[in-house]
């Protein structure tokens, strides 16, 4: 009788300190760590092991794939329209986008696997003061509602800031897509395409380089690039002919910022750096 008691006491105690010592699973914070020693899982990110590469001809389709999966339906502009990825105005701009214009691919190296995978994708074009007004007509003479309020949108944003006049340039270099896979969301990619951006409108002696922030995160990325912001607007404060608010982004995208970055021609090129020997 006096071992069963003993037994049972010893058990008890046992679970006592089995449940101090376990935290409970609901209140254990996860870490992207503990995926790492998962054989199905992706290890964790290293910006080291990201190139940036110029696109071309043969990679249309691969830009193609990556804004229809990773881009548009991250937008916050087409988001906030509730507009279909499937639209045609959409497949249009993708046809733009992966067929010409300066296209800068950003791969990221997974050591386990040997393979190369795209995790960003920057697109620049040049805008001359023309486009604006063609822009708006085309909006006049489109059907669908939220493409005719992108359309109108976005002419808004090139027009307001007056830019043309202000830096006294015939064009600017617009960096219209500027975007990242959303498992590298702020990890740095966005920063290395942007700079690579710059560094390449310098080289090329473009006078002013252009961007429409839709987004907090891109934003950030202009700002951490050394861009100045010339011209806020919020999406509430963008209204149709009737008075109504047409966007609804989601949080914590509210406002559009314009980023412009100027090269001043009178103060020449950066000085190419000399070997040691001379």
């Amino acid at each position: 009788m006096n071992c069963l008691k003993i037994f049972r006491s010893s058990l008890v105690a046992g679970r006592s300190i089995k449940s101090c010592n376990n935290v409970p699973k609901r209140c254990k914070r996860s870490s992207s760590c503990d995926d790492c020693l998962v054989p199905d899982k992706k290890p964790c990110f290293d910006i080291t092991k990201v190139s940036i590469e110029r696109g071309n001809a043969g990679h249309a389709r691969l830009i193609k794939s990556f804004l229809y999966s990773h881009y548009w339906p991250r937008e916050p502009s087409v988001v906030g329209l509730w507009m279909c990825v499937n639209c045609p105005y959409l497949e249009v701009l993708s046809e733009k986008y992966s067929n010409s214009g300066d296209r800068f691919l950003a791969y990221e190296f997974i050591e386990r696997t040997k393979e190369r995978k795209l995790v960003g994708v920057s697109v620049a074009n040049k805008t001359f003061p023309w486009m604006v007004d063609e822009l708006e007509e085309w909006a006049h003479y489109t059907q669908s509602k939220p493409e005719r309020n992108r359309m109108y949108f976005l002419a808004h944003c090139l027009k307001s800031p007056n830019l043309f006049n202000k830096y006294n340039v015939d064009y600017f270099y617009d960096v219209e897509i500027l975007g990242t896979a959303s498992e590298v969301a702020g990890q740095g990619v966005g920063t290395m395409l942007l700079r690579t951006v710059l560094n390449n409108a310098e080289e090329l002696r473009h006078p002013l380089v252009h961007v429409v922030s839709v987004s907090q995160y891109t934003s950030k990325i202009c700002e951490n690039c050394g861009m100045k912001r010339e011209w806020s607007m919020d999406f509430s404060e963008f209204i149709d002919d009737a008075g109504q608010r047409v966007f609804f982004p989601r949080r914590p995208h509210h406002t559009v910022n314009v980023y412009v970055k100027h090269f001043n021609p009178s103060e020449g090129g950066r000085e190419p750096c000399k070997p040691p020997f001379l």
